[in-house]
This record gives structure tokens, sequence and C-alpha cells, in this order.
């Protein structure tokens, strides 16, 4: 990792800063420019493989980390009085101005969440856990992110229990509350 800029003037072309949460299976872009076009040997693509790394405070961590070992003229990174830091949830990535890197693109393929509708493999789920839960209802299928698993919401009248709010909520959670069994069935391995 770098703690200082290499000697040179450095332009700031991109930022890593994005309060997302990342599933399994997604994937962040990370597309670099000169004034000809897209520089496909620097561009590369980050994969999300563990709940993790997808964390909304860990992958622009790792993608800078990622940025500063493996692509040359190019930093990622907070700077500050002791020199470039790598940080949570938000990192500039700089280019070496000499480099004729002008621009960095992040773009971000989500496999777990497609508009409203999502699909994982041959399961599919209405939302991800706990996205609109005040209308959770008998049927209802939803990924809860911490198990990776899909639950459904049992009918009437145990339903009730799928909409918990406030500390009943964290009993009633799919997969991790202490009587989630009592609303949820799991439908996914």
């Amino acid at each position: 990792m770098h703690t200082s800029l290499a000697c040179g003037k450095w332009s700031t072309i991109g930022c890593l800063s994005h309060h997302t949460q990342l599933f399994i299976g997604d994937v962040v872009s990370v597309t670099f420019y000169d004034m000809q076009g897209e520089l496909v040997s620097l561009s590369f693509d980050y994969k999300i493989i563990t709940l993790e790394q997808g964390e909304s405070h860990a992958w622009p961590r790792l993608v800078a980390e990622y940025i500063n070992v493996h692509i040359p003229l190019v930093s990622a990174g907070q700077m500050t009085e002791q020199g470039l830091v790598v940080g949570y949830r938000h990192n500039e990535i700089f280019a070496l101005q000499s480099s004729g890197i002008c621009k960095a693109s992040v773009d971000f393929h989500c496999i777990a969440k497609c508009d409203e509708r999502k699909v994982k493999t041959s399961d599919a789920y209405d939302y991800i856990y706990p996205e609109n839960s005040d209308i959770y209802n008998a049927g209802t299928n939803v990924l809860q992110p911490k198990t990776g698993k899909i639950y459904q919401c049992k009918p009437w009248p145990f339903n009730e229990f799928c909409r918990a709010s406030g500390d009943e909520k964290l009993m009633f959670e799919p997969g991790v509350g202490k009587s989630w069994a009592m609303a949820w069935l799991q439908i996914s391995d």
C-alpha cells in the first residue's frame, strides 16, 4: 500500500465513494481512460465473494487496496498530512499526470438486486430484508443478506410477525432472530 504519492504531479481522476451494500456475486468495475479512450489493460472487475466484502464500508477500501497493488501509475486513498491513507467508505483515485490517464469510472453490476424483482439462481425473492418490511404478507419471499438465504413469510396469523417493528422486529428477523421460525420458512439453502 502506498504511504505517499510518488514524485510528480497527481490528478484526481475518480472516486470510490458509495454507500451501497453489495452482495455475493456483485461486481465493481473500474475502467480507466486516457484521451484516446478506454485503457483495457488497466481496467478491472472486483467480484464480491463474501458478505463482509460487500459491506458499504468495506468494498471501497478493498478496491482501493487492489488499485494500489495492481495498477501502475494510479493510486487510491485519502490524502492526509501523513500521506496517502486508504480509508473506509471514501477513497479518491489519483493518476500521475505524465501517465495520460485522465478518468476512472466506477460501475456496479449487481446480480442480487435487479429493479423491483430480484433473482438469485432459480430462487426468486421479492425484497432484500428489511426493505419494505411494513408490507410483508403471507408468501412474501425475502433474501436475508446476513445468511445469504431466502425466507418466505408464513400464512395468517403468523404473517403478522413478518411485519413486526421495534424490538419485536429483531426477534422475528428471518434466519437470525430468536423466534424467526414462527414467522418465516427457509426456502433456499
